[in-house]
């Protein structure tokens, strides 16, 4: 019996498959019959014993293509695109092919076929890639923005900026195309966070989204995707109904000391081990001393204070105009602290090798001014979240209530000190130590001078220090004499 396939070379067409047909309907002789295409190399009609079928043959590999009822034309497709993979290392899918096989058998086209069966794959293009040639999506705009506009915001504002912009970039939205987030995406992000944190949290998220999609649209409108959108419509279509109100709470003197008293006696709350840090207390008692913006005064570095010669114990401490805030065109500031404030924070022992005069906990860093807030939090009874959706109740709860203290901020000392300065008949001394009013403007180079130090004679005029003393002077004996006063009432009651 013949142990051989019997061969013959033939170009493939439909007339050569009706004589394969006929070969295996009469039975077959030996193992069967194969006619090797003479159009497409390698491609074969093989019948034998239990049918027949198109296959590709190598060196290498033997690979079935599909069966008879495959157009010749879709056998030769097939037979090129399985000695590509093979030709790259990889194994023609079979998968792949019986689809092609079914989906000719089933009457498809030629392009539903093979869209069915060798489905285009496009590499997933890289994020460097994306960035540089668009179109963008959502997370890739959030990104650029911040990466321009960060470096011309001043360092504390900056990381509450990108906080607020970060929101938008939710898990949902980070990957969609920045021309398809639209507003009810952006609405939702609005929402979200009114309801997770405040309605102010939402609009200042919502305003540097704008910002963002402003800038995309300016600058970038063909890389971002947004050359198609016709109009902003986030300028009108996105909006948080609040606005800030103007705050008229002036706590008083006793209200100020009082609390200074509370936070220092009731240092941990809740039950927690964890207590106030000294350099927070510390920067508490520098606020209600000084009267200035906690942003500025919590990142003092003590490179910036020094003795003042004309005036022995006494201090002065300096800012530069980037650390000071006044719109676009901030000035250097520099205040003086009388002996016994001094003393006064002198009694917390903070890090002194730390180059804050208010260090926190974290080596090398400052207090935040948002530690201030935490910390009046706790004292009015805010529960601590903690892991897990675990709270850690205040048992003390609201001690400024308790203790008749209104709600106050750092930022309400300024105007307590203003007011009672005023009624001192030293208005103008507490608008110097406010900076509320420009200072004489200076001589070139003022503000490398101040930041130098090198001698504090040409501040004398420019920063008013002699008109600043006297009303630092005046409240910082009336806070004192507040504390003690407070003190002694605290103390009869216990």
């Amino acid at each position: 019996m013949a142990t051989a396939w019997t061969r013959e070379r033939v170009k493939l067409d439909a007339g050569v498959v009706k004589r394969a047909a006929k070969v295996l309907g009469a039975g077959i002789e030996g193992r069967g019959h194969e006619w090797a295409d003479t159009q497409e190399r390698g491609l074969v009609l093989r019948v034998g014993k239990t049918g027949g079928a198109f296959y590709l043959k190598t060196e290498t590999r033997t690979v079935r293509l599909g069966g008879m009822d495959l157009p010749v034309a879709a056998a030769r497709e097939a037979a090129q695109r399985s000695r590509v993979d093979l030709r790259e290392g990889r194994i023609p899918s079979r998968v792949n092919l019986r689809t092609w096989e079914e989906a000719h058998r089933r009457g498809y086209s030629e392009a539903d076929a093979r869209d069915a069966a060798f489905p285009e794959t496009v590499p997933e293009r890289s994020e460097e890639d994306r960035r540089r040639d668009g179109p963008w999506q959502w997370g890739d705009l959030i990104d650029l923005f911040l990466a321009r506009k960060l470096p011309t915001l001043r360092p504390r504002w900056a990381g509450q900026y990108e906080k607020h912009l970060r929101r938008a970039a939710t898990p949902a939205l980070a990957r969609k195309l920045a021309a398809n987030v639209d507003q009810a995406d952006l609405l939702r992000v609005r929402d979200a966070v009114a309801h997770e944190r405040t309605a102010s949290a939402a609009a200042d998220t919502v305003e540097a989204v704008k910002a963002a999609l402003d800038w995309a649209k300016r600058h970038e409108p063909v890389r971002s995707g947004l050359a198609r959108v016709p109009y902003p419509w986030w300028r009108d279509g996105l909006a948080v109904d609040w606005s800030s109100q103007a705050r008229e709470h002036t706590p008083t003197l006793a209200e100020l000391a009082r609390t200074l008293l509370l936070a220092e006696r009731h240092r941990s709350l809740g039950g927690t081990a964890k207590e106030t840090a000294d350099g927070t207390l510390a920067a508490l008692w520098a606020v209600v001393l000084t009267a200035q913006r906690a942003g500025a005064l919590t990142g003092t570095r003590r490179a910036t204070v020094r003795d003042w010669p004309e005036r022995p114990g006494w201090q002065v401490w300096t800012w530069t105009a980037a650390e000071m805030k006044g719109g676009k065109a901030p000035r250097p500031h520099a205040i003086p602290v009388p002996p016994e404030a001094v003393a006064a924070l002198a009694r917390f022992p903070v890090d002194r090798e730390s180059p804050f005069l208010f260090p926190s906990r974290v080596a090398g860093k400052a207090v935040y001014p948002t530690v201030l807030t935490q910390l009046f939090g706790r004292l009015q009874g805010d529960p601590k979240g903690g892991r897990g959706g675990r709270v850690t109740e205040r048992p003390e709860a609201d001690l400024f209530a308790a203790h008749g203290i209104r709600p106050w901020t750092p930022h309400d000392v300024r105007r307590t000190m203003a007011a009672f300065l005023d009624l001192e008949k030293l208005g103008g001394a507490a608008s110097a130590i406010l900076a509320h009013k420009p200072a004489t403007r200076g001589e070139p180079g003022q503000e490398r001078e101040l930041a130098q130090a090198i001698t504090l004679r040409h501040y004398l005029h420019g920063q008013r220090l002699e008109l600043k003393a006297e009303g630092m002077a005046v409240w910082v004996r009336a806070v004192l004499e507040a504390y003690e006063a407070e003190h002694a009432r605290l103390v009869g009651q216990t």
